[in-house]
């Protein structure tokens, strides 16, 4: 007799029904588990992370913590009274000391009157690390284009992330990076009641830290030393031009001349102190004046007299080297400081500037005796004629006497100063 099947049929069914409950719930506790071990990976991964940014928060506390103790020496490092052209310098230094780069350059700003006015506003490499790197003192940029234009525009210290966001990218104008440093890491402008006086300019910051934090502060102070440093430069330069004719007044001239002997004396007496047999750094001065300048003014009136020392002024700037002093010397009297220069290479600029002089159409020229306008002058050179700035303004002057009893329209050299006589009391015809 066959057996039923029946009995088994209950115990299958209370199996699949079991399979049907426990699967999921396994299913449910297998996902359950997953889960908490890439909540356990994930929080593992952060608790990394903040440790990470715990360190780096610590290391730029460290950082920005020195600097800061460091930065009052740096402050009055930079405020100890220097020169516009002392500062790039000084700030290049600093940021040496501070975050160790491995390349810097300080920019500023080109004076109006160095910049062409039809060409854009320029910034020009002013101090650069290492020397004799790629970035070379004097390389020019535009103000207003390329990735230091934009900081510059932007008047914000940007790091190389901030220039390739897209929102700097679609401000950047097209232009030449600086030469040299194509990529730079920060860049920091020297801001002044919002005005760009120069920009700082960095690449790979070897120090840690917060190098954006600190190069800011430094570009702050610098941007303010900066704009003292030109607002005295230009007080000092108001006080030692002449009103009228915009040259250089008697008392800068006085002291220029006097500070030219000084150092032409000191450099001689080194050389003679060494042995060496070198001859004697040279050094002349042309002292002229307008020949019947009275007359002029007599005839004219005293405007188209101030006119033409305007004018006489403009025309010498124009014809002296770079390294000349020129200024006014008195009423109608003019001195030329030539350093470097002999006699004989004075005398020829003095005979160039009396040309250019007498044979300028300048107005009511046919009323004067020479119907021109001429100078004469003398010529001097240290320390064949003058052992100091008072005797070679002397013995300048003697010539000068002698060119106006010749006939005036000439220059003179000067006599030996053992030759020199009393002149000064006679009187100039």
């Amino acid at each position: 007799m066959e057996s039923s099947p029946a009995p088994f049929i209950p115990f299958f069914l209370g199996l699949t029904i079991t399979a049907a409950l426990l699967v999921p719930i396994l299913l449910r506790l297998r996902s359950s588990v997953g889960e908490a071990r890439a909540a356990k990976m994930s929080a593992s991964q952060q608790v990394s992370s903040m440790k990470r940014t715990q360190v780096q928060l610590e290391e730029d506390l460290r950082f920005l913590t020195q600097f800061l103790k460091d930065y009052p020496r740096l402050a009055r490092e930079l405020y100890s009274g220097l020169s516009e052209r002392q500062i790039p310098g000084i700030l290049l230094g600093i940021v040496q000391r501070s975050l160790d780069p491995q390349q810097v350059a300080v920019l500023v700003r080109r004076s109006a009157e160095k910049t062409d006015k039809n060409r854009l506003p320029r910034l020009v490499v002013a101090a650069a690390y290492p020397d004799g790197a790629a970035v070379k003192v004097g390389t020019e940029v535009s103000l207003d284009t390329g990735e230091i234009g934009y900081a510059a525009e932007s008047q914000m210290v940007v790091t190389r992330q901030d220039l390739q966001s897209e929102a700097a990218a679609s401000r950047i104008k097209p232009g030449p990076p600086l030469g040299g440093m194509p990529q730079p890491d920060l860049i920091a402008p020297l801001v002044f009641d919002q005005d760009t006086l120069g920009v700082i300019v960095m690449q790979k910051p070897r120090k840690s830290g917060d190098p954006k934090a600190a190069l800011h502060l430094v570009a702050q102070t610098g941007a303010q030393v900066l704009h003292t440093a030109a607002q005295v430069s230009r007080m000092k330069t108001t006080a030692e031009m002449d009103g009228l004719t915009r040259i250089y007044n008697k008392k800068h001239m006085e002291q220029t001349l006097n500070e030219f002997v000084y150092r032409a004396a000191c450099a001689a007496y080194d050389r003679r102190d060494a042995g060496e047999s070198q001859s004697v750094p040279t050094l002349s001065v042309f002292l002229f004046d307008i020949d019947n300048f009275k007359n002029y003014n007599d005839t004219n009136g005293h405007l188209a007299g101030d006119k033409l020392l305007q004018e006489l002024a403009r025309l010498v700037q124009e014809s002296v080297r770079k390294d000349d002093v020129f200024g006014r010397f008195g009423g109608e009297e003019f001195l030329l400081v030539l350093p470097h220069t002999n006699v004989k290479q004075a005398m020829a600029a003095a005979e160039k500037i009396r040309g250019v002089l007498a044979n300028h159409p300048f107005p009511f020229a046919e009323k004067q005796p020479l119907n021109r306008i001429s100078v004469s002058g003398g010529v001097a050179e240290y320390p064949v004629h003058g052992l100091d700035a008072a005797g070679l303004l002397h013995a300048a002057d003697e010539a000068l006497y002698e060119a106006k009893r010749g006939g005036r329209n000439r220059v003179l050299q000067a006599r030996a100063a053992s030759t020199l006589t009393g002149g000064a009391e006679a009187g100039r015809p």
